[in-house]
């Protein structure tokens, strides 16, 4: 019997101890809320960083194999024509885009040899400048 006894109350010494350290642990991350937290965060962090780049080269490969697929698709389908300016003054421009700065100038009536490759903004050649302008501003040369 005294040995049940003494088995017992070890059990429940070393129950007693671990109560004690489950509560000096959990009143430590209590009293440093960021310690937790921070742990916890930078877990999440790591995994969304992880699904980021993930998606990144997903998204890269997405693109390059879209731009490849463009271009080829502009190789094939680039016309060339004359067309008329549509409107009193027309910006040409170095690029394909009003960000681009303005190579020279186009006034109405003018004609011009166009590059199109199916996109919004067309290649012009004229006797003083090469640039590109928006295609709705010009119209097919009726000849």
């Amino acid at each position: 019997m005294d040995r049940k006894k003494g088995i017992i109350f070890a059990l429940l010494l070393i129950l007693t101890a671990a109560f004690i350290v489950f509560v000096a642990i959990m009143q430590h991350n209590f009293a440093n809320p960021e310690f937790a937290v921070n742990d916890a965060t930078d877990s999440v962090n790591k995994s969304v960083e992880v699904e980021n780049d993930a998606q990144e080269a997903v998204d890269t490969e997405t693109s390059e194999i879209e731009t490849d697929r463009k271009q080829t698709e502009t190789e094939d389908i680039t016309t060339y024509s004359k067309r008329i300016v549509t409107v009193d003054s027309l910006h040409v421009r170095s690029g394909p885009g009003t960000d681009f700065e303005i190579s020279g100038v186009l006034t109405l009536d003018e004609e011009v040899e166009v590059e199109d490759d199916g996109i919004e903004w067309v290649k012009i050649t004229t006797a003083d400048f090469t640039g590109y302008v928006n295609e709705k501003y010009l119209t097919e040369n009726e000849e």
